[in-house]
């Protein structure tokens, strides 16, 4: 039975495991937020010293829809849930288009007393690395074949992103140095070797951390500059200059909250 709401988690809908699932509410959530601050000379106000946003947390409400003359039946559905639940991933709600949240923790409800059937229970997923909802897709541009340039994004969202790039070689000979800034943020890269046909790429993964290839090699370690490509959504301005002649290619997944 396909539902007014709808929770998809991994690829899989949560109302296509049993048709006696019903989907009671589906609540978005929003980032917790750690705020420090210190008084003010003279009496009154304070001034914050630092922002940091720490968890999202997600929720599903669901009832089954079985008499608690089949005790076992809700037990199985039940645990099927939980099944589901477990396997993490990308959390996609039918009303948040576009977008997915990507789920490090699951909590899930106690059955309590399944003899209630008119029950409802709630599953909480927890974002830590990225707790954001994301745009599922990349908002992207590509340059093209030069030595340096320049090039212009618009990333969605409402929250600041990072940067992603990829460099390819395309002057048939070793490349040693590049360097890439985004509005303020910068990343420069020395003695990365990378070979003709090669591509750098600075990307990140599900955890949000930073990586930074050349071809199959690690060169982490190459580079100096700011500790990531950090972008606030909207007009990006993205410059970049090699040693020899490349291709960029930049996009960026814009976070809401």
């Amino acid at each position: 039975m396909i539902l007014s709401r709808r929770a998809s988690l991994g690829g899989v809908q949560l109302d296509e495991l049993h048709d006696a699932i019903v989907i009671r509410g589906i609540d978005p959530g929003v980032p917790s937020e750690s705020v420090s601050s210190a008084a003010r000379m003279g009496g009154w106000g304070s001034r914050m010293t630092a922002q940091h946003w720490d968890t999202l947390e997600a929720h599903v409400s669901y009832a089954i829809n079985v008499p608690n003359t089949d005790m076992a039946l809700r037990r199985e559905i039940f645990d099927q849930v939980n099944t589901w639940a477990m396997k993490k991933g990308w959390l996609v709600f039918n009303t948040m288009e576009g977008r997915r949240l990507r789920v490090d923790k699951v909590i899930l409800p106690n059955s309590g007393d399944l003899w209630d059937w008119t029950a409802e229970f709630q599953i909480t997923f927890r974002a830590y690395n990225i707790p954001f909802w994301q745009n599922r897709e990349a908002d992207t541009v590509t340059g093209k074949t030069a030595a340096s340039g320049s090039l212009e994004l618009v990333v969605g969202g409402n929250m600041p992103t990072v940067l992603a790039a990829e460099f390819e070689n395309k002057s048939g000979k070793e490349i040693s140095h590049f360097e890439i800034t985004a509005n303020d943020s910068r990343i420069e890269l020395n003695d990365i070797a990378l070979g003709g046909n090669e591509t750098l790429s600075i990307s990140h993964g599900n955890d949000g951390i930073l990586r930074i290839k050349a071809g199959s090699r690690n060169v982490y370690s190459k580079y100096t500059g700011d500790d990531d490509l950090y972008i606030d959504p909207g007009q990006v301005s993205i410059s970049y200059s090699a040693s020899r002649a490349g291709i960029l290619t930049a996009r960026a997944v814009g976070r809401w909250v």
